[in-house]
């Protein structure tokens, strides 16, 4: 599990209404996020969802994120807070743990790397290794994409809005 928060200060061109706030930045998060549930009011709002493509074989990481929206200086500026927790959707955990199993049943056969050797050596040891250590940077590769996508979205309301 891990903890993401951005922010951002928008000094706004034009008074807009928190629904509508609030409609642009849950249409901006539907473009990079399957939005699953969405609770709360307009000003302070949760919303849980998934990344990753649905036509995929996994998930990537869940997300649940608090949103919240403050008007400072008579609707002059907008405080745009997003704060919560990612981690690692199930389907992506259950599909990297068969492989892995798969791998090390495959590797008892002797020589799996090295088909001439009897026994297992220190080039399977190290094949192992190397796999693992994918798996690590892989899922924290797509633990740290779901902070990217919510600064895009900042960026994206700044722009419309201010």
């Amino acid at each position: 599990m891990k903890h993401i928060e951005v922010s951002k200060k928008i000094t706004l061109d034009r008074p807009v209404s928190a629904e509508d706030f609030k409609e642009t930045l849950v249409d901006y998060l539907e473009k990079k996020i399957e939005i699953e549930h969405i609770s709360g009011n307009t000003g302070s709002f949760s919303i849980q969802g998934s990344t990753g493509e649905p036509s995929s074989l996994t998930r990537h990481a869940r997300m649940d994120i608090n949103v919240s929206v403050r008007h400072e200086s008579e609707g002059k500026v907008a405080r745009v807070i997003m704060s919560g927790y990612v981690r690692p959707a199930r389907s992506l955990i259950f599909f990297y743990s068969f492989a892995f199993v798969l791998l090390l049943l495959v590797g008892l056969l002797p020589g799996f790397v090295s088909t001439s050797a009897e026994t297992s050596g220190a080039v399977d040891a190290l094949f192992f290794l190397i796999f693992g250590i994918f798996i690590v940077q892989d899922i924290n590769a797509k633990m740290v994409a779901p902070r990217e996508y919510l600064e895009t979205v900042l960026e994206s309301l700044n722009t419309t809005f201010g």
